[in-house]
């Protein structure tokens, strides 16, 4: 592969992953169940295996106390495919324990690996406020009563 320069002629640094938890871990607001408390894991670089495995350690730290998980990748560049089914076996998990995991993704460039390894398992949208809105609670919501 070969190396990126900068304009002024220096190799730049590889891209590397940055990420970040909101609300940090702790309890929920009282009187918000499981399933409707909302957790954002932002990412922004390159994803490669490494990052992907800190990723999904995330997730798993913030689904003790939030059922929805949504997985902002807006501001990743690029995603390595062989991490995508740990995602899709998170959201998996989550779904059987009446949770969700959402993305929301911008790059078609990611947004197509996702969809050519993760295929229908994942739940892709276009920001963060249309993967957490009330009409994805409200169709979570309405699948669990069909359980």
């Amino acid at each position: 592969m070969a190396d990126k320069s900068s304009r002024n002629g220096m190799r730049s640094e590889p891209s590397t992953a940055v990420l970040a938890l909101k609300p940090a871990p702790g309890p929920r607001p009282l009187g918000v169940k499981w399933e409707e408390n909302v957790a954002t894991v932002s990412v922004r670089g390159d994803l490669d295996r490494e990052a992907l495995w800190a990723i999904d350690y995330t997730i798993g730290r913030a689904a003790a106390d939030a059922g929805r998980i949504v997985l902002d990748l807006r501001e990743v560049t690029h995603l390595d495919y062989s991490g995508v089914p740990e995602i899709v076996a998170r959201r998996k998990e989550l779904r059987s324990r009446g949770g969700d995991l959402l993305i929301a993704v911008r790059n078609p460039y990611v947004s197509n690996i996702l969809k050519a390894t993760g295929g229908g398992d994942l739940a892709l949208f276009r920001s963060v406020e249309e993967a957490s809105g009330p009409a994805v609670a409200h169709a979570a919501k309405a699948r669990m009563l069909r359980k």
